[in-house]
């Protein structure tokens, strides 16, 4: 079995280890601070620069519907793909097979892999 390492440049890599790292982060703050959250967008920019931008879950009145939001921001990052080197999208997910809760992580790279990452809490 292959691992997507073998077939990624270093920067692909490191550019996803980094928003693995960091949406983790913040999706375990939320997770503290909250007990849940609203899936959430974090980039690394064309050159490079990472933008911190899911950090503050806004204020609604009632929960949004988790693939709406996912959908809409998917929809976003294509609109500006070009600006946009890699994007990770952290998600609050039940994984009923397994009777348990996850953070999971959906990671898609320009120049590499998409995958994703489930961390169970």
């Amino acid at each position: 079995m292959s691992n997507w390492r073998d077939d990624a440049s270093e920067e692909v890599q490191d550019d996803l280890d980094r928003l693995a790292e960091v949406t983790i982060a913040a999706a375990r703050n939320f997770l503290d601070r909250n007990g849940d959250f609203i899936p959430f967008p974090m980039a690394i920019k064309a050159d490079g620069e990472l933008a911190l931008i899911g950090l503050e879950q806004p204020e609604t009145p009632s929960p949004p519907d988790p693939r709406e939001v996912i959908d809409g921001i998917v929809g976003l990052f294509r609109e500006r793909r070009n600006s946009i080197r890699a994007l990770a999208i952290g998600a609050d997910v039940e994984i009923p097979a397994e009777a348990m809760d996850a953070i999971e992580v959906h990671l898609e790279h320009r120049d590499g892999p998409g995958m994703t990452v489930l961390v169970p809490y």
